[in-house]
């Protein structure tokens, strides 16, 4: 591994990282991503450049605006550190390639629309987590253009009517049966950029491993709160079974294909 290389891949999942706190904040609200700067929403003070370095700025802040104190979410650096880390493993897991930046934009839009998912059903303002539109429309873009390059024309294509299907059946059933929503329209979009960027080999096991991730997560919350009926975004858990494919395409495709 070209250590200098591997620096500079860290270096931009953090700076995307970075950007990918903007998203997620302001596309939710319908705001615009890039004007006005970022600034402090407590004292609307602009922040500085050297304010806004990923990961170390909010350590040499102390974790507060420079301004006015406030504090400011160790979540800004700790999603920026994960998309380092994980553009770091993308570049160690397939090289300087092609297949690394296919690999970068799956772990960079799947993270995205987790966190959008979640900051946004853990806002008040917000009835439940919400995956942007605009956010899963430019995912299936950049994704099925990359796999296309990559894989064909017919690889994208048929993994995004897969993944899209593999969600909106179940759940126009579910809403025929129970006449209430059984699942939100930005996870049925998010499966169809999946499906695009993944292929559809890889429906089946998000689809399985998502819904697991999720029983268990949800029963484990229940068992702790005491609560009965918990709403939880599922957004993350897509994305950390996409993610996982990601990394292990090949051992769970023999394990579920043979192949």
């Amino acid at each position: 591994m070209d250590i200098l290389k591997a620096l500079y891949i860290f270096f931009i999942g953090a700076c995307l990282g970075s950007f990918m706190n903007v998203l997620t904040y302001r596309l939710p609200r319908g705001l615009n991503i890039a004007f006005p700067p970022s600034s402090c929403p407590k004292c609307g003070q602009k922040i500085r450049f050297y304010d806004n370095i990923p990961i170390f700025s909010w350590f040499i802040l102390g974790g507060r605006c420079r301004n006015c104190k406030t504090p400011v979410s160790i979540m800004y650096p700790l999603t920026e550190l994960l998309t380092a880390l994980l553009f770091l493993a993308c570049y160690i897991k397939f090289g300087n390639t092609l297949t690394m930046w296919h690999g970068c934009a799956v772990v960079f839009f799947m993270l995205a629309a987790a966190f959008a998912d979640v900051f946004t059903a853990a806002d008040e303002n917000f009835e439940c987590g919400i995956i942007p539109d605009s956010l899963n429309i430019a995912g299936f873009v950049v994704g099925f253009l990359l796999a296309y390059l990559l894989y064909g024309f017919r690889f994208p294509l048929y993994g995004a009517l897969a993944g899209f299907l593999g969600l909106f059946i179940p759940s126009y059933l579910f809403k025929l049966i129970r006449k209430k929503e059984g699942m939100g329209g930005g996870d049925i979009k998010l499966m169809a950029v999946v499906g695009a960027m993944l292929g559809i080999k890889s429906v089946f096991f998000v689809i399985f491993a998502s819904a697991f991730m999720g029983a268990v997560f949800g029963i484990t919350l229940q068992a702790v709160s005491g609560r009965k009926n918990i709403i939880m975004p599922f957004g993350p858990f897509i994305a950390a079974a996409a993610i996982l494919y990601l990394f292990y395409a090949p051992l769970v495709d023999k394990f579920l294909y043979g192949v």
